[in-house]
C-alpha cells in the first residue's frame, strides 16, 4: 500500500535512516528537521501520514500534532520520543496521535505501524 509520508525529525541521521527504510517499502517520503518546516510542507502537499519526534526545535511535537489535527483531522500522525513518559503518551494520544513510539524505533516496528496506520485510514 503506497502512501505519501512526512518525517519530522531534527536528528538528520535518524530522519534519513527512517526515510530509506520507508522508501524501500514503496512509500513516497519527505523529511524535514522542524515543525515549522513541516507545517509549510503540509500546507503545500497532501500527506497520508506524518511521523514526528516530540522534542523539536521551535514548536514541540505535541503542539505540532495539535496544529496538524486542527487543520486536517483525517491526517494520521505517529509520535516518536526518546524521552517516553506516561504523561507525554497520554497527551499525544489525547491530542489525536495514531500511535506513540519509543526510540530507538526498530525498522520492523515503524514499517508495521505505518502500514497499519495507512490501512486504518478513513
Amino acid at each position: 500500500m503506497a502512501g505519501k509520508l512526512l518525517i519530522v525529525e531534527d536528528e538528520e541521521t535518524l530522519r534519513e535512516s527512517l526515510k530509506r527504510v520507508l522508501i524501500k517499502e514503496g512509500y513516497e517520503v519527505d523529511g524535514v528537521g522542524s515543525s515549522e518546516t513541516a507545517l509549510e510542507s503540509i500546507s503545500e502537499k497532501r500527506y497520508d501520514l506524518v511521523i514526528s519526534d516530540i522534542v523539536l526545535p521551535g514548536i514541540n511535537g505535541i503542539a505540532f500534532l495539535k496544529r496538524c489535527r486542527d487543520n486536517n483531522p483525517d491526517l494520521k500522525v505517529i509520535i516518536m520520543t526518546a524521552f517516553a513518559s506516561i504523561d507525554t503518551a497520554v497527551e499525544a494520544i489525547r491530542a489525536g496521535a495514531y500511535d506513540y513510539l519509543v526510540k530507538p524505533v526498530m525498522h520492523d516496528q515503524i514499517k508495521n505501524t505505518v502500514h497499519q496506520a495507512l490501512h486504518d485510514r478513513t
